[in-house]
């Protein structure tokens, strides 16, 4: 797909399939509710969720969808909450904690990744910080490598880098960065 200039944001995400991480989470759930209901035509979006104090993803799904912030789109348009499909996962773990199944299925069907998982406490040990923060946006460059369909517009002086490039020099800054300030962690 190349970009068009012109191209509204309902006309750019139509027929997308969007991996979203940090679903759960406030701008997670403030992502959600606005693509639905202002890109009607978008293709599916996978959230990253994980179980929680005996919930499954499922549940927690359910349980985030009875949110006022989602009243409008109930009444509305109902059917386009069939477009979310949660993956079990944990960005605290090494590559996000995804089977083996739903990252084959991710580099099939994912053309637009949105990283929003992030530990944003300020008591929160640096294992997870880093786990959280770092080692997890690694972890979706070196899923983003792999995905067929993925869409890149990162533009410099009216050139379109392709996605192996783009998040191969990302994967190989955020690996120096990640070595060079937490030698230390470095097997977290």
């Amino acid at each position: 797909m190349t970009i068009d200039s012109v191209m509204s944001i309902p006309e750019f995400y139509a027929g997308q399939s969007i991996f979203l991480t940090g679903a759960t989470g406030f701008l997670g759930k403030v992502l959600i509710e606005k693509v639905l209901r202002s890109c009607p035509d978008v293709g599916e979006i996978f959230l990253l969720i994980r179980p929680k104090k005996g919930m499954s993803i499922d549940d927690r799904l359910k349980n985030m969808l009875k949110l006022p912030l989602f009243d409008k789109l109930r009444e509305e348009q109902c059917s386009v909450f069939s477009k979310l499909i949660p993956i079990s996962g944990d960005s605290k773990k090494k590559s996000l904690g995804l089977s083996d199944a739903d990252v084959q299925m991710l580099i099939d069907r994912v053309t637009i990744i949105i990283h929003g998982a992030a530990s944003v406490r300020f008591n929160d040990s640096l294992k997870n910080a880093i786990c959280t923060n770092i080692r997890a946006t690694r972890d979706i460059c070196i899923l983003a490598q792999s995905m067929k369909k993925l869409i890149v517009s990162k533009k410099k002086k009216n050139i379109l880098f392709n996605n192996s490039f783009y998040y191969t020099i990302t994967y190989y800054i955020l690996i120096t960065i990640f070595i060079s300030t937490f030698i230390y962690y470095k097997n977290v």
